[in-house]
């Protein structure tokens, strides 16, 4: 029996746009010290060089975030002896075919802050893994009932099962 879960599909550049503002940010508050801070004389003669340093890191930081949020996963398709991975890559789809034996799936607990916390799945199966819920596209309870498919299919237990009651609870 075929069983299928969705997410919600963000677009990569609205993704792009949660984890790139921060950096940008930083980059404005750093280029506005830089130009209209007080300098000495011999931080004025090296200001093209930190501008040069600050454009650097941005493109650095730029590759690392795009590299980060370039996946994500929209569906989930268990069959009898495989789980499908349906998602975007950039904005192209692209799907993925695991051998449900050699799946492992890890309940996660990413702290936002102080009193707010978000429930993610990782999916794992040889060298490849898979994020849900990385930007809140998916209901907790969705999840919990990813949970419990993968429990039924392969009666193998999820690790930090511990937080199976919180991901059911929310």
């Amino acid at each position: 029996m075929n069983k299928s879960f969705k997410g919600e599909y963000v677009p990569f550049i609205s993704r792009l746009t949660k984890r790139l503002v921060p950096l940008i940010l930083i980059v404005i508050l750093a280029l506005f010290k830089l130009y209209f801070g007080r300098s000495s004389e011999t931080l004025g003669s090296y200001r093209a060089y930190f501008f040069i340093f600050i454009v650097i890191c941005f493109i650095i930081g730029i590759y690392f975030q795009t590299n980060k949020i370039r996946t994500i996963v929209n569906e989930i398709k268990f069959t009898d002896d495989s789980l499908h991975i349906i998602g975007q890559d950039f904005n192209s789809k692209f799907e993925d075919k695991l051998n449900i034996n050699k799946v492992i799936i890890e309940i996660q607990e990413e702290e936002l802050s102080r009193n707010k916390s978000r429930y993610c799945l990782e999916i794992y199966s040889d060298d490849k893994y898979y994020y849900l819920n990385k930007f809140n596209d998916w209901k907790y309870s969705t999840l919990a009932e990813v949970v419990d498919e993968f429990k039924l299919k392969t009666e193998k237990l999820v690790s930090n099962s511990d937080l199976y009651p919180l991901l059911k609870d929310n």
